[in-house]
């Protein structure tokens, strides 16, 4: 197990330098810095191997934001050109753990903490990403941003007011398609949680460890939810076409997977 303690996730700098993957059969993996910032094209929560396009980058990412007794704190981290670091969710990470196939961050503010668990099914392009609230915990709502990319690795997304995903509401969830031609992903979580549609572009997210580039992605909504002490959301991002009825993701937890760590 390799253990990143407070005293690197709480410095920005020393954060953005440290990156974690997890990959799996398929050639699919997921992959960021352990404060959920973008620093490289090849980054991304859902980036499936297609053929005959290869690596392409799906869900970017998702940013966390939690209210808790009337007291909004925003868990996720991004930079935007130039330098510019926003939120400043690496305050709130208390540590980051590889364990076997899994990616675990462990948040902490006032009398909430909050655990977020990445892992990928190892025979499906699926991956699945669970927020936990720990016992004992004040209850809070749970706010997902979601942000959406269709692009190869080796390219950047430039954005348009005149370019709107496609978005297709589900039960649990919602179908995103970016544009004609495009392979659909789903985004879905277990239990349902509300959406709330917004169709937003957010600009200029700096690439630092790619010559500082910039790239742009996509917010079709919120992903909204309460949480109760002990309780969890998981969310599935994935381009396969079964019912989620078929999805597993503590099945998908207990298989073999091929994790990783480095720091820039």
């Amino acid at each position: 197990m390799v253990i990143i303690p407070r005293e690197i996730c709480r410095d920005a700098e020393s954060a953005l330098a440290h990156e974690w993957q997890v990959s799996n059969r398929r050639g699919s993996y997921a992959a960021a810095t352990i404060v959920g910032a973008l620093t490289r094209r090849s980054h991304g929560l859902l980036v499936a191997e297609l053929k005959p396009q290869g690596h392409t980058v799906m869900l970017a990412k998702l940013d966390e934001e939690i209210e808790v007794e009337g007291h909004l704190y925003k868990f996720g981290t991004n930079e935007y050109q130039p330098n510019i670091i926003s939120p400043d969710g690496f305050l709130y990470l208390q540590q980051v753990a590889l364990d076997g196939q899994r990616a675990r961050f462990e948040y902490q503010v006032g009398g909430v903490a909050l655990v977020k668990t990445v892992w990928l099914d190892p025979d499906a392009i699926i991956t699945y990403i669970r927020y936990t609230l720990v016992e004992h915990s004040a209850p809070m709502q749970l706010t997902l941003l979601p942000f959406c990319d269709y692009r190869s690795t080796d390219q950047v997304t430039q954005g348009s007011e005149s370019w709107h995903f496609n978005i297709e509401r589900e039960s649990n969830g919602f179908r995103v398609t970016a544009h004609e031609g495009a392979m659909p992903y789903r985004i879905l979580t277990q239990p349902a949680a509300e959406f709330i549609p917004l169709d937003l572009w957010y600009w200029r997210f700096q690439l630092r460890a790619d010559e500082y580039r910039a790239t742009d992605l996509f917010l079709p909504g919120l992903v909204r939810t309460t949480l109760m002490p002990g309780a969890s959301l998981t969310v599935i991002a994935t381009s396969e076409t079964d019912e989620v009825a078929a999805f597993n993701p503590d099945r998908a937890m207990e298989q073999p997977g091929a994790p990783s760590y480095s720091t820039a």
